[in-house]
């Protein structure tokens, strides 16, 4: 039988690994380090070959804690382990250490060959998929206590308005006092109520049940159902929409809930701001491979060091605000593969919907 695998070969294999490789003698003292070792360890050939593995690799005085070699050269066996170490990036490395026993004529084991490999990548990933998993199951505890605080908010809402009932009956200064406490608890408990309420849509925003659906019809549903509101508020509401139907594949009702929440948002600017003249300009229209829908309103505009943080979870600019309107628009849309942004500045406040057109290939979509 021919032997096809020399010396040579065996090297030249090595050296193409890309982790690094190193090969010690029954005293572990290194015979042979590949081009990715003395990379890795920023080390030269003629400064680490003859010199103890711990001492020229990892800068230890004695064995390494994680140095499995002395037990593969008594039991002629493979090994294998784990370890972290701070690399000179400054971060903490996982690493995976795989021992060989190199036996020779004799049947002893001349030499161990250690390769390092560097496995931070997927602890990385498998820490990142751990907490997206703590997170989605603290997602889902928050959605059972949300709906479970509703009840007895409910119940106190209820009894509030029981003992306003009683209040109103007496005429004395002590029920005035008493009425104006009743009001702040109901006040407060109407907010905790809205609260857990925007908290549960939040929950359920890119669960999506997707028909066909006319987002410029979806539109003007919204504008017919707050109409009445922004007369209420003396708002002018202006919509605009141009061009033929539209048909999408999309969640009309998340589509009209974020619509909702849009307009209600720029209607609480325009009221907060006591805006002279308000109004809510919409328009519509197809550009492209997209549609895009503007609320255009000419309230005072979000200060420019707020915007950053204007789509954050629990983040608002209005006094009474839940700071969870924007960013459950936002879910909304992303889940339907759009985008929501804004631009504003102290003559009003643009957002900006844009959602994509189904693809046509030869006349089908």
């Amino acid at each position: 039988m021919v032997d096809f695998f020399s010396r040579y070969h065996f090297r030249s294999f090595l050296e193409a690994f890309a982790d690094p490789v190193w090969v010690v003698n029954r005293k572990f003292r290194l015979v042979y380090m590949n081009p990715a070792t003395l990379a890795k360890f920023s080390i030269k050939v003629d400064d680490a070959i003859g010199k103890l593995c711990h001492q020229a690799l990892f800068e230890n005085a004695t064995t390494c804690p994680f140095c499995s070699l002395k037990q593969v050269f008594f039991s002629r066996k493979s090994s294998h382990t784990n370890f972290t170490l701070l690399d000179i990036d400054g971060r903490n490395h996982v690493y995976s250490l795989a021992n060989y026993p190199l036996i020779g004529i004799s049947g002893e084991v001349d030499y161990g060959l250690a390769v390092c490999v560097d496995k931070s990548e997927g602890a990385d990933l498998f820490a990142e998929i751990s907490r997206l998993q703590g997170l989605a199951a603290m997602g889902e505890y928050s959605a059972e206590l949300s709906h479970e605080i509703r009840n007895p908010l409910n119940s106190i809402e209820i009894q509030m308005s029981l003992l306003q009932r009683m209040a109103t009956q007496s005429e004395t200064v002590e029920a005035a006092a008493f009425l104006r406490v009743v009001e702040v608890v109901r006040t407060e408990s109407r907010r905790l109520n809205s609260l857990t309420g925007d908290f549960l849509k939040m929950q359920k925003s890119r669960c999506l049940t997707l028909y066909d659906c006319d987002p410029f019809l979806e539109l003007e549903k919204v504008v017919g159902l707050l109409r009445e509101e922004a007369l209420k508020e003396a708002i002018e509401v202006r919509l605009d929409l141009k061009g033929e139907p539209i048909t999408l594949r999309a969640d009309c009702d998340k589509l009209q809930q974020a619509f909702m929440n849009l307009m209600k948002n720029a209607f609480e600017a325009l009221i907060e701001a006591q805006t002279l003249n308000p109004c809510l300009e919409i328009s519509g229209r197809v550009a492209g491979n997209r549609v895009v829908l503007n609320f255009s309103d000419n309230g005072p505009g979000i200060p420019f060091a707020r915007q950053a943080k204007i789509f954050d979870l629990f983040y608002t600019t209005k006094a009474c605000g839940t700071g969870i309107g924007l960013h459950l628009c936002r879910d909304v849309i992303k889940a339907h593969d759009g985008e929501l942004s804004f631009v504003s500045d102290e003559n009003g406040t643009i957002f900006t919907v844009t959602l994509p057109l189904p693809k046509v290939v030869n006349g089908y979509e």
